[in-house]
């Protein structure tokens, strides 16, 4: 049965110096066959070269920060500056299948209980495609987010409300923001179904230096921990595998000896806790 008004979709985008990306990302907005109400970009203290270039696009808000002020408080600004009852957020070097907003928003019509959907990923590189993700939860459980990152936010396409309900990005926390922000969602009872496709292509790229990568990432995922501790406590086994999982990546992610300490104390901690 045809839905005769489909809900509205504002596309939310921070940008932090990708003007070498950025029109390949809009370009991948404006070939979706349903079109969004409106494009909504935050300049995150770039200053007015980066005003400059994105005012070329003269169908895009912009909100402007004078100073940097981080992702989540970008994205936060853009929702809540958001006229639409959907929000797809979107990175400025990242793309989408041209019918990626088609689907998931059939899928919502389709099952209506959701308040959010995320889809398949692609990540890629200047020299192509690198590897893709979809097998994901059908029906994301606390669980699942304890055990790992599920959602990456260009796929997902969330209603405003539910934003608001759980206060939008936690802005103290930094790098894992957004796995954050899916325990929250989940703990307060919305629900984010998956789509098995990959819609979304994220670009992977080394942006400055290699270890500072390691520990943004250690330390965003320790702040995870201790804001849900007692979450994770509850769930026997999840702590000891999530801090395994955390020293890999922050190993996979940096040099030398500091690469060589991540990796021991992640299998340390396999051994100890004797995880597959």
């Amino acid at each position: 049965m045809e839905c005769l008004m489909s809900p509205s979709i504002s596309v939310v985008i921070p940008f932090y110096h990708a003007e070498a990306f950025f029109d390949d990302t809009y370009q991948s907005i404006k070939q979706q066959t349903i079109q969004p109400e409106e494009i909504i970009v935050v300049n995150d203290g770039c200053g007015a070269k980066a005003l400059k270039f994105l005012s070329q696009y003269t169908d895009i808000k912009i909100i402007d920060f004078t100073e940097n002020k981080g992702v989540s408080t970008a994205r936060n600004e853009g929702v809540k500056t958001a006229t639409s009852d959907l929000i797809a957020f979107l990175d400025a070097d990242d793309i989408w299948l041209p019918n990626k907003l088609e689907v998931q928003l059939s899928f919502l019509e389709e099952y209506p209980h959701f308040s959010a959907c995320h889809t398949g990923v692609t990540t890629f590189d200047k020299t192509g495609d690198l590897s893709t993700f979809i097998d994901k939860p059908f029906d994301l459980t606390i669980v699942d987010l304890l055990d790992s990152m599920q959602v990456t936010p260009p796929s997902l396409l969330i209603t405003k409300a539910s934003l608001e309900a759980v206060k939008y990005f936690d802005e103290s926390v930094r790098c894992s923001e957004d796995h954050e922000l899916s325990i929250r969602l989940i703990q307060q009872g919305f629900r984010i179904g998956f789509i098995n496709q990959a819609l979304t292509k994220v670009r992977r790229m080394e942006h400055g230096n290699i270890s500072s990568n390691g520990r943004s990432i250690l330390i965003g995922h320790c702040q995870l921990l201790k804001k849900h501790w007692h979450t994770f406590k509850k769930n026997k086994g999840m702590t000891s595998k999530y801090l395994y999982k955390t020293f890999m990546t922050a190993g996979s992610k940096t040099q030398g000896l500091e690469k060589k300490t991540y990796y021991f104390i992640g299998i340390l901690i396999a051994k100890t806790f004797r995880l597959k």
